[in-house]
């Protein structure tokens, strides 16, 4: 695995399994910065995350794509706190 794999792996875990919105939010700025370069910091979070998820987990299913990249954002933008924390 090499070095850029190995960072988007880490960020992407950080992610998934933060324990608050802000680690999340954090980790997913730092996973879109790995994957999309500087151009990221110039766009919205959320605009930037469906375009990593375009990236890494590309799929041909307009539908199917759809819903990965609605995963994808609630994973580093957490939609409510208390439904993360519940689902915890």
């Amino acid at each position: 695995m090499n070095r850029e794999t190995a960072l988007i792996n880490d960020r992407y875990e950080a992610m998934m399994f933060a324990k608050s919105p802000e680690a999340a939010r954090k980790a997913a700025r730092e996973l879109v910065g790995v994957v999309l370069g500087e151009q990221a910091s110039r766009r919205p979070l959320e605009e930037s995350l469906r375009e990593c998820c375009r990236r890494l987990r590309p799929a041909e299913d307009p539908k199917e794509q759809a819903r990965f990249e609605v995963e994808f954002v609630e994973l580093g933008i957490w939609p409510d706190a208390s439904q993360k924390l519940a689902a915890a």
